[in-house]
């Protein structure tokens, strides 16, 4: 998906550690569709070497990659496994746009 959004909050970076001894950063940011406070908001991941250089309140061109998972989680104590189904987000590429203060 590839549109225009505005920050509305920006997490600060954490540093993990791969697999193969490496580190990345990952941080996350709420993001919203341009258009009013009613439009669509993303909890979306960054993952990357060096932390996101945004602000709060900026505007960027974004490509957001979904995919949903599944789950499968038993509930309680010799409960009966469950198929649960939850969806990440992740923020692929994004460009920051110099719009001056655009209300919204």
């Amino acid at each position: 998906m590839k549109s225009i959004y505005r920050i509305i909050n920006v997490c600060g970076p954490q540093t993990i550690t791969k697999n193969d001894g490496s580190e990345m950063i990952k941080q996350q940011l709420v993001i919203r569709e341009q258009g009013g406070q009613y439009e669509d908001a993303y909890l979306v991941t960054w993952f990357g070497n060096e932390p996101l250089k945004v602000t709060q309140g900026m505007c960027i061109a974004a490509s957001i990659r979904m995919r949903v998972n599944e789950g499968v989680y038993a509930s309680g104590t010799g409960g009966v496994p469950e198929t649960r189904y939850y969806q990440d987000a992740v923020l692929q590429e994004y460009a920051c746009l110099m719009l001056g203060n655009i209300k919204g």
